[in-house]
């Protein structure tokens, strides 16, 4: 046995004497046990050669673990008291002594020509007072991430979105945005950051992508965190909709006739409702029948206002809906676009294809801005909606002209 070998079991043995707690005991046991193999006390080289740099590992005595900050001193005892070493060669006949640590939250990298010095710049940048000084500097950077900065401005939207719009947006920075873009400052984030993560996505996805980094980088110069704004050089692509047409006669006559049959049957109510009110999918979990009228939150708002849309109930309507039972709205809008497929045996066709066909079946019959009210779109044919106010009785007038062919 080695002198350096006999002070390490030396230290060991007098670790194990002053401890009195029996599971720090195993730790420390155990710990001599993984390193009684290593080579000389400072330096053990666990030979992965290549042409420029050696990785090797560095082990610590315990008297130096002991000034270390807790979690430090828990996590080099329990791996064997060893620290990572690039033996990187810098020249002919120079080389320079690289030791990493980046676990817990912590990224720590000092280098030397020496591998003393480098061990002594380690142990300076692991001690309590620097320790704190990094805790203190990645708190103040955590505060102006984009993880952070995002994830107050989703907080202070909440209230102006629809829960379903919302619990997109979410969905998409988790998915997207923070994985690439979560640890940087927002104050950092370039153009070309978000033109790469932009060429990854498509469709409605980028669509709502645009918007939130818009609004996120918008609430960001607000606050004064960043002077300008990385999203103006990014083009507004329209997503196209395959979503817009409406239900032909055939088509409505198949669907009321599957709608009967037992593997369908519990979702009868969800798709009429659809049909005969003109919802959104994501406006069935607070609707509700009132009278001759069925009131639901309308999910687009304006100006972050929540507005109620009235809508008078048809006669086929009340023939085929059961008003008297209260709406359920027990699938997601996926599940429900994979149903409605099911029910028309056609892949093509969307839920969203019986909104469109409410409008265009209404707008035969009733004037268009009425149209425009029970379907909760913005529209110029409602700039006198502020200043006029339509009864009860009109809407249900209106309404009883409004044939279906079914």
């Amino acid at each position: 046995m080695t002198d350096n070998e006999l002070n390490l079991t030396a230290s060991y043995i007098t670790a194990l004497a002053s401890e009195h707690n029996p599971n720090e005991k195993i730790k420390i046991l155990l710990s001599s046990l993984l390193t009684a193999h290593r080579q000389e006390a400072d330096f053990f080289m666990h030979e992965t050669q290549t042409e420029k740099a050696v990785s090797s590992v560095i082990t610590f005595s315990l008297k130096e673990i002991s000034n270390m900050p807790k979690t430090f001193k828990k996590e080099f005892i329990a791996n064997g008291m060893i620290a990572h070493v690039l033996k990187r060669k810098t020249s002919k006949y120079a080389y320079s002594y690289e030791i990493r640590y980046r676990k817990n939250g912590y990224h720590i990298y000092v280098s030397s020509y020496s591998l003393e010095k480098a061990k002594e710049k380690f142990l300076s940048a692991v001690s309590p007072e620097n320790i704190e000084k990094h805790r203190v500097k990645k708190q103040k950077l955590a505060l102006n991430s984009f993880l952070f900065v995002t994830q107050e401005w989703l907080t202070f939207k909440k209230a102006d979105l629809n829960k379903r719009t919302h619990k997109n947006y979410e969905s998409y920075c988790n998915r997207f945005l923070f994985p690439v873009l979560g640890d940087l400052p927002i104050s950092s984030i370039k153009t070309i950051d978000i033109s790469n993560i932009m060429a990854t996505v498509q469709g409605r996805v980028y669509e709502d992508l645009r918007i939130v980094l818009n609004s996120v980088f918008k609430y960001a110069l607000a606050n004064s965190l960043i002077t300008n704004n990385p999203m103006l050089l990014i083009p507004f692509k329209k997503a196209e909709r395959n979503n817009r047409r409406a239900l032909t006669n055939e088509e409505l006559k198949k669907m009321i006739l599957r709608l009967s049959l037992p593997q369908f049957k519990a979702y009868r109510q969800t798709f009429l409702i659809l049909l005969f009110f003109g919802l959104r999918p994501c406006e069935l979990e607070d609707a509700r029948f009132e009278g001759d009228f069925l009131i639901a939150k309308n999910a687009k708002r304006k100006g972050g206002k929540i507005e109620y849309k009235k809508i008078p109930i048809c006669n086929q309507a009340k023939e085929l809906l059961d008003i008297s039972t209260p709406i359920k709205a027990l699938h997601i809008t996926n599940s429900l676009n994979r149903i409605f497929k099911r029910i028309m045996d056609d892949e093509q066709v969307t839920q969203y294809f019986l909104r469109h066909t409410f409008a265009t079946v209404c707008q035969q019959y009733v004037r268009p801005d009425i149209v425009d009210i029970w379907m909760g779109d913005s529209s110029e044919r409602l700039v006198g909606r502020v200043y006029t106010h339509f009864s009860d009785d009109f809407m249900m007038a209106q309404m009883k002209n409004v044939v279906f062919d079914l």
